[in-house]
């Protein structure tokens, strides 16, 4: 980078942000010359195009791309975009010239404690100004920060070349507490309310600085439990103890003997109450300890919540360590993370009045170590009466991941002579391996390297001959990552008869979010990429952003952290749409330079720490990221954003993922087993091929003939070799509604597809409310390009069958029934209870004429929950083909939810809609007014015939041309409409100008012509 023929400095990394001080090189009069060198990835890659062979993975590898990490791992082209020629290179984002004194204002954050959940009455702020000196001599620096007439100043002294974190709190500034504060909530619960920052830094009397952003007011929760941890760091092992229930206000560990000639050291210690999943009651608590290894090893650190820090003791045995949770407290486990010189046997103690003591429980580490690894091992005791018996069986369940089970090692032990593993070096068998040189004799032959996996199915065991009768009263099975549900021990004399001893879980509870008190099911989609080549100006940002809000989501996950722009947090922001950020990291790569991604990391961090729709850091995307850069990521989230969940993979432990990717038939979706992990779950990704309207097809095909589907189809990630599989996608529609005509009967059929599916999605995930199910994310919501599949929109921003389906069943009142038994439940998205609602069901012939009774009943929905209230089941006397109208109606008759579904009973039944009686539309729209920067209208379109109208699509066209007027949000579209029913709905779109020809807003159905209103 060089000014005006001088050098400015470098910047390396896409994701780097650099200040430059050009004091001294800009001209005092004339023009300025700003010239900057772009050098390619030093590792671009060599990826080809899709092609009609049906490739999907052209790119020449995400491995590749990391070579140059961090960077865009994607720019290589995925399976969802092609690659992008110069991946990337050059500039994207802003360029910005700006002028200070010598201490500068660095990235502020503003943190919300909520004292007296679920009262909302009162709020204490915390904010954390950074200010840097960039001058040679120290300054002493007045900081003041001002929002709603609150003012808060304090004099620092900032030394020569350091930076100062300026930290107003509550218990010093007593305006920084706030009666009935206007919270950000996210969207539908509540308005995401932002305050404006103003920030300056004076010395000597000037203004040194000045900054002014925008914050919220907002408190997250996270509750989750894991019985299998997994610590990426070959330093640290976090072992689980289960307790029983205990009830007092002291906790202490006595380290008897050492596991190596160190003392015993702690990372942390946590004491976890089940009842209150996600509460670390001796988070920041006071501790003391018998002794200390060196001034910097206290026992505070163990609960000071810094990853960093530990205690270590004197090096000898029989040390301790205690904590004060400050009052009596409930409680029944205590998870220890070790560093290396761990203890191999200690006692955890309770006490009430820190004198007397009691043993809770004893640990022995001899027979089976502690591993310290790469965060691929998880050790699980389990203690049981006493046994005798020759043979040892581990019996597996469901698996939690689409791998088979896979384990370390398989130790059996008497805790009576507890440093001899009974197992070890003994005959091992299984049910299965996976083929790929994992057999059984693994788990015992004493080699922490090897493992035993079997294949990838359920319902696997391994079992171990001990030579003899031995008696045994432990069993501890050090786990890989493949690991089951749910496992039980069995014993045998002969190897042929066995009996259960106990059955272990290890299914994770998944991770549930609150804001502001109130669990949110988060319903929304992954954005692998903004815009293919970076042309993402803030309008089309703001629109796609709004899109998703119209379309009820509450969270954005920003996949690999690819889509990086401030004008995309500030929209998620003003939109009330969380934002789920990874790191650009994915399937454990290991980057060839640590500390510049972890510097980038914390870099990264500071910068959108504002936000206060960022609710979720991730480590890395569908695998556990190194341990260098775990630790790097977790300590710049956990001290650059204290509060923010990090989670270290997006698809393992209290997260899964992985799809399906494809169509599958829509009821599958609410069975369980259709996912790798056998659960619902907090699910980070799934999708399928999406075909969006005709005419935005035609603009993907360009000039190449648009039908049957062949090249531009191909290379727009119609790749029947990959995940998309939109071979199944076509064979489901046409399944369904009989062979295509031309692409606009594809795509007309394609919309009942995409509307059903997208649709049941959602609604599985409703059904499954807080019962295992707390978070669903769409592969993908947001296009980089014109493509085929994957989309809710199309890159041009029109919608389809997908966006409404998934808008319906995230409503945040909602009706809707299971299609398998028909269940009719009501689901209650909002933080206020629903009370006297009816819900109706009635169903109809495709000539319009009900069927069967209608069938009632008023119910309670609870905030944030769900409520059953009747079946509506499909009986023999009903069509094979016909509809379902459920209508949710408010104690005074206001229509909240209406979903209609059209029910058959075998694919092929919906070909009747080929039959049907065609019908007229009428339509008509009010006057066309103008608020602020839209432009908005209200449409009426009536059945006028004697039969149904079936997916009855609204379009707003300029009435010159009849091009689409892109964006524009429609109140409710793809529309059933009985004879004679008539529906109103709301348009948007951006004010703009004026078509010379006004608008024409048109209405369409699959059995009825176009008809066209003027506005």
């Amino acid at each position: 980078i060089w000014l005006n023929g001088r050098q400015a400095g470098t910047v390396t990394f896409p994701f780097a942000r650099a200040a430059l001080d050009v004091t001294g090189l800009p001209a005092d009069t004339g023009r300025n010359a700003l010239a900057v060198k772009i050098t390619p990835m030093p590792v671009p890659g060599s990826p080809g195009d899709k092609g009609s062979d049906g490739s999907a993975w052209v790119d020449a590898g995400a491995d590749q791309m990391n070579r140059n990490s961090p960077t865009y791992l994607a720019s290589s082209g995925w399976d969802w975009m092609p690659a992008v020629r110069d991946r990337g290179a050059g500039l994207w984002n802003h360029v910005r010239l700006r002028s200070t004194g010598h201490v500068v204002i660095g990235d502020p954050r503003v943190d919300t404690v909520l004292p007296h959940l679920p009262d909302l009455s009162a709020a204490e702020l915390t904010v954390t100004v950074p200010v840097r000196n960039a001058d040679s001599t120290d300054h002493r620096t007045t900081v003041t920060a001002a929002f709603d007439g609150i003012r808060v100043s304090r004099t620092v002294t900032v030394p020569a070349g350091k930076s100062v974190d300026v930290v107003f709190a509550p218990d010093a500034y007593a305006r920084l507490r706030i009666k009935n504060p206007d919270l950000w909530w996210p969207n539908g619960l509540g308005e995401p309310v932002l305050h404006e920052l103003a920030l300056t830094a004076e010395t000597g009397g000037t203004v040194s600085d000045r900054r002014t952003t925008r914050f919220g007011i907002r408190q997250f929760g996270y509750a989750f439990d894991t019985p299998l941890p997994f610590t990426p760091s070959a330093d640290a092992y976090t072992q689980s103890v289960d307790l029983g229930a205990q009830h007092a206000r002291y906790v202490r560990i006595r380290c008897l003997t050492r596991a190596t000639g160190w003392g015993s050291s702690l990372w942390a210690l946590s004491v976890l109450d089940s009842a209150r999943p996600g509460t670390d009651l001796a988070l920041h608590a006071p501790a003391d300890a018998s002794s200390r290894d060196q001034e910097d090893h206290g026992p505070g650190n163990v609960t000071d919540g810094d990853a960093g820090t530990r205690w270590a003791s004197e090096w000898k045995d029989d040390q301790w360590l205690r904590v004060d949770l400050g009052s009596v407290q409930d409680f029944d486990r205590v998870d220890l993370v070790w560093e290396q010189a761990y203890a191999l046997t200690y006692v955890v103690q309770v006490s009430a009045d820190g004198t007397d003591w009691t043993d809770a429980k004893t640990v022995d580490n001899t027979a089976v170590p502690l591993p310290f690894n790469s965060g691929d091992a998880s050790l699980r005791v389990t203690d049981f009466a006493a046994r005798t018996a020759r043979y040892v069986r581990i019996e597996c369940g469901l698996r939690n991941t689409s791998w088979g089970n896979s384990l370390w090692s398989l130790a059996v032990v008497d805790s009576t002579a507890p440093g001899t593993d009974l197992a070890l070096h003994r005959t091992a068998t299984a049910s299965s391996d996976d083929g790929e040189g994992h057999p059984a004799a693994h788990a015992t032959d004493g080699d922490p390297g090897t493992r035993w996996s079997s294949a990838y199915v359920d319902h696997q065991w391994i079992q171990v001959d001990l030579g003899s009768a031995h008696r045994f009263d432990r069993v501890a099975v050090l786990w890989e990552q493949a690991y089951p549900k749910t496992y039980t021990i069995k014993v045998s004399d002969d190897g042929n008869t066995w009996s259960d001893v106990t059955t272990v879980s290890n299914t994770p509870d998944p991770l549930k979010l609150s804001v502001n008190g109130v669990r949110v099911l988060v319903r929304g989609g992954n954005w692998g990429w903004d815009e293919l080549l970076r042309r993402m100006p803030p309008d089309r940002m703001e629109t796609a952003v709004r899109m998703h809000r119209d379309m009820n989501f509450t969270m954005i996950r920003n996949w690999v952290g690819s889509s990086n722009r401030e004008e995309f947090y500030a929209a998620c922001d003003a939109h009330g749409i969380l934002v789920w950020n990874d790191f650009p990291n994915a399937w454990s790569m290991d980057p060839p330079d640590h500390d510049a991604y972890n510097a980038i990391a914390r870099d990264t961090v500071l910068r959108y720490r504002i936000h206060p729709s960022v609710a979720v850091w991730c480590g890395a995307n569908e695998g556990n990221p190194p341990a260098a850069i775990d630790q790097g990521m977790r300590e710049a989230v956990e001290k650059g954003a204290p509060g923010i969940l990090y989670q270290n993979n997006s698809a393992g432990g209290i997260i899964t993922g992985g799809g399906p990717y494809g169509w599958v038939e829509p009821a599958r979706y609410f069975d369980p087993a259709t996912y790798g992990s056998k659960s619902f779950g907090f699910h980070t990704e799934i999708g399928m091929p999406v075909v969006s309207t005709a005419a935005s097809t035609r603009r993907m095909t360009g000039g190449e003939p648009e039908w049957p589907i062949r090249g531009a189809w191909y290379y727009h990630d119609w790749s029947e070799h990959g995940n998309q599989a939109p071979q199944n996608y076509k064979a489901a529609i046409e399944t369904r509604l009989g062979n295509a005509r031309d692409l606009d009967d594809f795509a007309a059929k394609a919309q009942f597809v995409n509307y059903e599916n997208f649709r049941a999605m959602f609604e599985a995930w409703n059904a499954h409310l807080w019962d295992d199910a707390s978070g669903l994310m769409l592969w993908m919501s947001h296009p980089a390009w014109h493509s085929t599949v994957w989309q809710t929109y199309d890159y041009d921003f029109d919608i389809n069958g997908a966006y409404y389906g998934s808008r319906s069943a995230c409503e945040p009142l909602h009706v809707q029934a299971d299609p398998v038994e028909g269940k009719v439940i009501a689901v209650n998205h909002t933080r206020t209870a629903l009370r006297g609602a009816a819900v109706t069901a009635e169903t109809y012939a495709l000539d319009g004429r009900r069927r069967g009774p209608v069938r009632s009943a008023r119910v309670d929905v609870p905030a944030a929950a769900t409520t059953r209230a009747l079946t509506a089941a499909f009986t023999d006397d009903l069509p094979d083909l016909h509809l379902l109208r459920l209508s949710l109606r408010s104690a005074g008759g206001q229509t909240l939810s209406r979903n209609t579904y059209w029910r058959y009973r075998t694919p092929e039944a919906m070909r009747a809609l080929n039959q049907m009686k065609q019908v007229r539309l009428a339509v008509s729209a009010s006057h066309v007014s103008r608020h602020g920067d839209r432009r908005e209208a209200t449409a009426t379109v009536r059945n006028q015939g004697s039969a149904v109208a079936a997916m009855v699509r609204l379009s707003l066209l300029d009435a010159h041309g009849g091009e689409r007027v892109l964006p524009t949000l429609y109140g409710d579209n793809y529309l059933w409409l009985l004879p004679g029913e008539a529906r109103t709905a709301t348009l948007s779109w951006p004010a703009g100008d004026r078509p010379t020809a006004g608008w024409v807003l048109r209405a369409e159905g699959y059995n009825t012509k176009p008809v066209d209103a003027r506005l």
